[in-house]
């Protein structure tokens, strides 16, 4: 299948993105944009994965997925799919009764029951459990063994990582693949340990204490400092505050982060290739770590 977004954002040339089993896509795009991919990619032999999906209230968990099962015709056994997506202890539960966790369990569950030939996903990690996000990752590999397509369009860059390593973002200026920046920057910096960074708010300057900050990402040539749930920009770039913050307990976990050590609560195996540092805050919000700083992160942190 061959999606064209250039009507979405307005674009005079054609930004195709073709889905196939092969390859799974992975978007990141405002949530402006939502409405219209979901009427883009609404077929016959799509199905689309949401965050609010319809569901019979009245029905039990076991009787909703059987009628799935049979609506789609589906070869899939009612006890595996329960077994699958964790639900044995909810199947005779009234779908009305359900926690919000369980209800996205009942989603992922219809996604793999579909007989479709593509799928598309909407912010799948909005609000799900690290549970849920492994089963979301089983579900991936599920839909690539039946040789079915997956799109995945998230509003929040940290969620895309979790899906893959190489993500896409659509933007007014067309489709484009994520660029980090690199960490070859050299450039000398003073050798003074500073206590505090300036950054802008608006149009203030304010100065933020060091260890405050939970990590800086690098996001479309901006670097923006994360401190409990607030953003500051930081008129600097990634590589020139891994070096100045380096001694400080911060450590360039991925292209695009550099996170703060003493801030992690933990670190999470998603899939061969993708793992996620959990932060010890409120919303323990999830930054991507790169595969091959998996081992070198935990050394460190230990001798914290």
């Amino acid at each position: 299948m061959d999606l064209n977004f250039n009507k979405i954002i307005q674009h005079p040339d054609d930004q195709i993105i073709t889905l196939s089993p092969e390859n799974v896509i992975v978007i990141q795009t405002i949530d402006n944009h939502f409405n219209s991919i979901l009427q883009l990619t609404r077929h016959k032999e799509t199905f689309q994965l949401i965050k609010n999906p319809q569901f019979y209230k009245r029905l039990s968990v076991k009787e909703q997925l059987n009628f799935f099962i049979k609506w789609y015709d589906s070869p899939v056994s009612l006890k595996d799919i329960l077994t699958q997506f964790h639900l044995l202890d909810e199947q005779d539960t009234r779908i009305q009764k359900l926690k919000t966790e369980m209800i996205q369990r009942l989603a992922f569950a219809q996604t793999a029951i579909a007989t479709t030939e593509y799928v598309v996903a909407f912010n799948p990690f909005i609000e799900a459990s690290n549970e849920n996000i492994h089963l979301f990752h089983k579900l991936i590999n599920q839909l690539k063994h039946a040789q079915r397509s997956l799109m995945v369009v998230t509003s929040r860059i940290e969620d895309a990582f979790i899906v893959q390593p190489n993500i896409l973002s659509l933007k007014a200026s067309g489709l484009e693949k994520i660029l980090t920046e690199s960490t070859s920057d050299e450039e000398c910096l003073s050798a003074i340990i500073p206590r505090k960074l300036k950054v802008k708010v608006d149009d203030k300057t304010i100065f933020v204490t060091i260890q405050d900050i939970e990590y800086i990402e690098s996001h479309d040539g901006k670097v923006i400092i994360m401190i409990e749930q607030e953003k500051f920009l930081y008129d600097s770039t990634l590589s020139k505050a891994e070096i100045l913050l380096q001694d400080q307990g911060f450590y360039r976990c991925h292209r695009s982060y550099v996170v703060n050590l003493n801030k992690i609560s933990e670190i999470i195996n998603w899939s061969k290739n993708t793992y996620s540092i959990v932060l010890d805050n409120v919303n323990q919000d999830k930054i991507p770590l790169s595969r091959t700083k998996y081992a070198d992160i935990q050394d460190r942190i230990v001798k914290l």
